[in-house]
């Protein structure tokens, strides 16, 4: 869980989950992403019903998806494309949004960071960030992947794309998740 504080410090930490957790299983993290991306996607318009309105409810639910998609992300970051990595920062607009990722023993993981007052975060409304911001990070992270394993070896170059792309999700996933939080309004 995200923990947004009033001056926009952000905290989040916890264990990569036992099951997706083992190097082996690369391919049930991969599937993940996509299983938790396309429920996402039903379960938002599943939301809207009638009244095109989505309660609080059904956005912590929203949240919740973005939290579980964020946590496979960090997994497959660290286990599967960065394992030497320790510690990353990722930081957007000159870092005026700045994340750091931690890794300690085990599978534990820590993410903080900050938004400065100076960020100007886009207004959105959730329904064409999902279909096209963040629809389009997924898809090329999939292609970068794909391109990337057509010959059966992945590079250290091509780990370094991947885990880029994998970033910048990362990145929209944390700005979504304050966004809902804090600022937007459901149509």
């Amino acid at each position: 869980m995200l923990e947004i504080s009033n001056d926009f410090n952000l905290k989040s930490y916890g264990r990569f989950p036992e099951e997706l957790s083992d190097p082996k299983n690369f391919k049930d993290r991969m599937v993940e992403v996509s299983r938790l991306f396309q429920a996402m996607g039903e379960s938002y318009l599943q939301h809207l019903g009638d009244d095109s309105k989505v309660s609080g409810s059904e956005k912590k639910n929203l949240i919740e998806f973005l939290e579980n998609i964020l946590l496979v992300l960090v997994m497959l970051r660290k286990i599967d494309f960065t394992p030497v990595d320790e510690e990353t920062y990722i930081r957007k607009d000159r870092g005026l949004f700045e994340l750091r990722l931690r890794f300690t023993e085990g599978s534990v993981w820590e993410l903080s960071g900050s938004i400065k007052p100076e960020y100007k975060m886009k207004q959105r409304v959730f329904k064409e960030w999902f279909n096209t911001t963040f629809s389009t990070e997924i898809k090329t992270f999939y292609a970068v992947y794909g391109n990337a394993g057509m010959d059966k070896v992945i590079t250290p170059d091509e780990k370094i794309q991947i885990t880029k792309q994998i970033d910048r999700i990362i990145a929209e996933i944390v700005e979504m998740i304050v966004y809902i939080e804090r600022f937007m309004l459901f149509q």
